[in-house]
Parts: structure tokens; C-alpha cells; sequence
């Protein structure tokens, strides 16, 4: 099955496949070196306080990723322990982000290919491409259908504006990039922003972004302290600060969600009022959806 150039459309079809899966490994890559870093971590810690069951199910999905490779590195999250669930949830919403754009354009190239090998007549080659782009299809509908949430959160692969990957940037009184840097481990000493409450949790984004849920990460290590505060919003810079959630008389602990009918807006602020082990306001990540 040659065409008169004397290209076949398997090696047509062979290179723009082998030409997309490098593509989504070369996108993958920084996310996955974070996330890969995260778990060292994660097992680390959870050895040192002799936490070995969940260690190891940590270095088990640490084995799964050294062997995967592609969309396929996004599996199904664990249920346990709560760390190593946040963090696997983290990668699969910040990797289908990233990939989406790049299936779209895959979509699009069989379709081009295809039309264009119809045009030539060379029927059976287009049947070939035609039979890729609907096995690529079947193959993305069904890995979304299994990375739907069915804890109640947002599905997996919505983008997060509040990362600093994306141009948000953060306002606190320590360590303000702990909020928007994706990294969902933390211990009692880092890995988080504080301030001495009340304290303000700022963060921005570089233009006005539709958003229809608010997340923040609460720090829980202890899984005993329980805190008190107030989210905003603000649409514009010259506007006034709306009041979006109110747990001023709410003791709240570990991740706090937020959903409501999409409003354009450009910054996010949480007032932490108080900390039941402390004076001061932890907050480990904030997202925007």
C-alpha cells in the first residue's frame, strides 16, 4: 500500500503518533519530576514516624510512574493515605490540563490527514487514519469518564489558575509562593504560608479569570487543630472585596471547597481568624478552578 511518493500511511500515521507521544512526555515532564520529588518525600516522612503501611503504598505509586509513560502516568488515585490521594489528585488535574491542548491538535491532524488521503483516493489509507482517530477518541472519553471525582470535588483536568506555573502570584506573611506552588506536602515547619492571625492570604492572577470554585489546603498534620476564616473575592483592582464564605463561627480543618456560579475575578483573599493549637493561620495550597 504505497503512494506514488513511495510513503506508505502507516509511516505517515507512525510518525505524527510517535511524533504526539513525545510531545505529551516533553509536557508531562516538569510536572512529573515535581510530582515524582513530592513522594520521595511523602514516604519519607511517613517512614520516620513509623507510618510503614502507608510508606509503602507511597512507593508503590512511585513504581507505577518510573514505569509509565504518557497520558497513561494518570491512574487511578489512591484512596489512602489522605497525603498520597491529594497528591496523586494534584498531578491528574495539573497533567490534563496540560495535555488537552495537545490531544485537541492530535484530534485535528488525523482529521486533516484523513481528508486529505480521501482527496487523493487512497481510501485505504484514510480507513487507517480514520481507525486511529476513533480508538484515540474512545480511548480519551474513557479515561475521563474514570477520572471523574466521586468525592464531591471538581473533575480531574479542570486548570488551576492559582499556581504560579500559570501567572498567579501570592501575598502573605511568610512564605507566600507555598500557596501557588502546587506542592501538596508540607510538615510542621515547612511547606506551608503563615501569619500571625488575623492574617491575610492574598493571591492574583494576571488578568480577570472566570472562576466557579474556590480550594484551599488547611494545615492538618496534626489532624486535631481546627481554624476559623473568611474567603473573599474582588472582581477588579478598583473594586470592593466580596465575602464568598463566612466560617468566622465555623471550625474547619484539612480542605476547604468552595463552589459557586462562575464570576470573573482577579484576586482571592482568605482572612485566617483563628487557630485553635496556635496564634498563628497555616494555609498549604489555594486553588481556583
Amino acid at each position: 500500500m504505497f503512494a506514488a511518493n513511495g510513503i506508505t500511511a502507516e509511516s505517515e500515521l507512525e510518525r505524527l503518533k510517535n511524533s504526539f507521544s513525545n510531545k505529551i512526555d516533553s509536557v508531562l515532564a516538569p510536572l512529573l519530576n515535581r510530582h515524582k520529588n513530592s513522594l520521595e518525600n511523602l514516604e519519607k516522612n511517613l517512614a520516620n514516624v513509623s507510618e510503614v503501611e502507608n510508606a509503602l503504598l507511597v512507593r508503590e505509586e512511585r513504581l507505577r510512574i518510573s514505569k509509565t509513560r504518557g497520558s497513561k502516568l494518570i491512574g487511578k488515585v489512591p484512596s489512602s493515605p489522605l497525603k498520597l490521594r491529594d497528591q496523586c489528585q494534584r498531578f491528574n488535574r495539573e497533567a490534563l490540563s496540560a495535555i488537552r491542548v495537545w490531544e485537541k491538535k492530535y484530534e485535528q491532524t488525523l482529521g486533516s490527514l484523513e481528508s486529505r488521503l480521501n482527496k487523493l483516493s487512497r481510501l485505504n489509507d484514510a480507513l487507517l487514519v480514520k481507525n486511529e482517530s476513533i480508538r484515540f477518541k474512545r480511548e480519551v472519553a474513557l479515561r475521563d469518564k474514570d477520572h471523574r471525582s466521586g468525592d464531591g470535588s471538581l473533575e480531574e483536568g479542570s486548570k488551576d489558575y492559582a499556581l504560579a506555573s500559570n501567572g498567579a502570584k501570592a501575598i502573605a506573611q511568610n512564605s507566600p509562593q507555598s500557596l501557588i506552588d502546587g506542592d501538596l506536602e508540607y510538615s510542621g515547619s515547612e511547606g506551608f504560608a503563615w501569619g500571625f492571625c488575623p492574617a491575610d492570604f492574598i493571591v492574583s492572577f494576571p488578568e480577570t479569570t472566570s472562576v466557579k470554585e474556590i480550594n484551599f489546603l488547611l494545615h492538618n498534620e496534626d489532624k486535631s487543630r481546627e481554624y476559623l476564616y473568611q474567603l473573599f473575592v474582588l472582581r477588579e483592582d478598583d473594586g470592593e472585596w466580596e465575602m464568598i464564605a463566612d466560617h468566622a463561627k465555623r471550625p474547619s480543618k484539612g480542605w476547604q471547597r468552595h463552589k459557586f456560579s462562575p464570576v470573573d475575578l482577579k484576586y482571592i483573599k482568605v482572612v485566617g481568624i483563628f487557630n485553635s493549637a496556635n496564634k498563628n493561620f497555616h494555609i498549604v495550597e489555594i486553588e481556583a478552578h
